[in-house]
């Protein structure tokens, strides 16, 4: 029986896809809202536009298959998905930033060029707005520059107008080999990108809401110029590009004798509008985060900053105190430091992470759980997001003990399956600090009630139970990061109290 006499083998055929003639059909299962078109797609972009069939971001059990050479190879039983092209969508559907890394004519800038057709940008209009990154690009070049006539009649700052490049407002930016941009150009970019703003003699222009795409043929600084750190720090995740896979050379067939590129391909129904886009955005973030959820990528990125070594102060025991004194954790993180090296996290980072890479974790924990079609954030959301987003973040200490295992120094070569190992090493040891967490919770949650109305004698009780917990949990547990950001919070909760009772005493009548 044919496809056409029944429709059920059409829909078996999956969500797009495109026949001999490169004519699309969109299959009927999806379509019914935006969360389905948005669905809808990613499968035509993966089954037509790039061909990539790696799909590394893995959902479910799996079994695990391996060869004589203990080669492993993984068949999970739930939807899986390929990461070249779901984190760009993400990126799109959040309005975030992201970097596309890899080798030349890897479909980077096809990617990138992709995610503003689908947020209903024209070709021309892509195409015109690209910026293009050489050595001689200057700021007025990715600007604008102000108008002669203006410069040659203005006896004020404020009568010269600046034409500014129409590319600033798009939804979408694309910044192609941004690592080819001169370094006083990149400060300009630096404040667009990350202030959301751009000035020029006394004249402003705004960015507005907007996803970013940059990309660079490699992260190791391969480019003609060096990327400063204030603006890597503004990328919130990090694409990689894949090999072409030669069984789908076919593929490539078609598209030499059809003379077509996969933009030529996009069919209106995957195109989205401006309040289309915005809707999706705020679905996103009204996406759930349970509290155990919240706790596990705490407990993960938290104890990433924690070091030991690094002052005798207690407060001052992280990675950004040794990077201040121009230290590294390589040349402290030695037999002086009790802690195991292959237990604890803190020995294999040269960093921590900020604040902004915690924000980014949970916005892209909240878009993909969204495009899976869940209401809360998952565990397994946190654990595939989460790679990508400290890809360019995190550095690894190459001398740790940790890395020198036989099994563990190839994760030195590849940092998703580092990253993504080092927090299932997390996640198998949250359940032993969990009397410590609950302990501590619980002073928090009496402290998150507020101190107004509260007594002098109830404030002195108070101090003397967090007082007793912290006298307890350093007496019996070792100073571990989990155990260090759990004192951190029971001090700071002691601090306050003390402070208020201190101000009690002198209003006392």
């Amino acid at each position: 029986m044919s496809e056409t006499e029944n429709p059920l083998l059409r829909l078996l055929r999956g969500r797009a896809t495109a026949n001999k003639d490169l004519s699309v059909h969109l299959s009927e299962r999806d379509g019914a809202n935006l969360h389905d078109k948005m669905r809808q797609a990613y499968w035509w972009i993966t089954n037509n536009a790039i061909i990539c069939p790696y799909y590394d971001i893995q959902f479910g059990s799996s079994s695990k298959l391996v060869n004589s050479a203990k080669d492993e190879l993984l068949l999970h039983n739930d939807m899986s998905y390929s990461s070249f092209v779901l984190i760009p969508m993400l990126t799109l559907f959040t309005c975030r930033r992201a970097l596309l890394i890899g080798g030349p004519g890897r479909g980077k800038t096809t990617s990138a060029l992709l995610m503003a057709l689908i947020s209903g940008m024209s070709k021309e209009e892509v195409r015109r707005y690209i910026v293009r990154g050489h050595p001689q690009l200057t700021v007025a070049d990715m600007l604008g520059s102000p108008l002669p006539s203006d410069l040659m009649k203005a006896e004020e700052m404020a009568e010269i107008k600046v034409s500014w490049r129409q590319w600033i407002s798009a939804r979408v930016k694309i910044i192609d080999e941004y690592n080819r941009i001169p370094t006083k150009t990149q400060s300009a970019l630096l404040s667009l990108l990350a202030e959301g703003y751009a000035e020029m003699l006394d004249q402003y222009v705004y960015a507005g809401r907007s996803s970013w795409f940059l990309t660079a043929n490699d992260d190791a600084g391969g480019g003609t110029f060096q990327v400063i750190d204030a603006l890597k720090d503004r990328i919130d995740v990090v694409v990689r590009a894949v090999p072409f896979n030669s069984g789908f050379i076919e593929t490539l067939l078609q598209r030499i004798e059809s003379g077509k590129l996969p933009e030529d391909m996009l069919p209106s129904e995957i195109v989205f509008t401006k309040d289309e886009l915005d809707a999706i955005y705020d679905a996103i973030i009204k996406v759930t985060v349970p509290k155990p959820v919240l706790d596990r990528l705490a407990f993960f990125m938290g104890q990433l900053e924690f070091c030991r070594m690094a002052s005798p102060q207690f407060e001052y025991k992280s990675k950004d105190t040794l990077k201040l004194a121009g230290q590294s954790v390589s040349a402290v993180c030695t037999e002086q430091c009790p802690l195991d090296k292959r237990q604890h996290l803190c020995t294999q980072t040269e960093n921590g992470v900020s604040a902004r890479s915690f924000q980014t974790a949970l916005h892209f924990a909240k878009a993909l759980a969204y495009f899976r079609g869940n209401p809360a954030v998952g565990v397994d959301d946190i654990r595939q997001i989460v790679p990508w987003v400290l890809h360019e973040k995190l550095v690894p200490n190459q001398r740790s003990a940790f890395f020198q295992a036989e099994d563990n120094k190839t994760l030195l070569q590849d940092r998703v399956a580092w990253i993504r190992n080092l927090m299932d090493m997390a996640m198998a040891q949250f359940d032993r600090h969990e009397p410590i967490r609950k302990e501590v919770t619980a002073h928090r949650e009496v402290l998150d009630k507020g101190l107004v109305g509260v007594d002098l004698p109830t404030t002195e009780q108070r101090l003397g139970k967090i007082s007793a917990t912290i006298a307890n949990i350093m007496k019996t547990s070792e100073l571990s990061g989990p155990v260090y950001e759990e004192l951190v919070v029971l001090k700071s909760m002691y601090s306050r109290y003390q402070n208020y009772a201190t101000w009690l005493r002198q209003h006392r009548k």
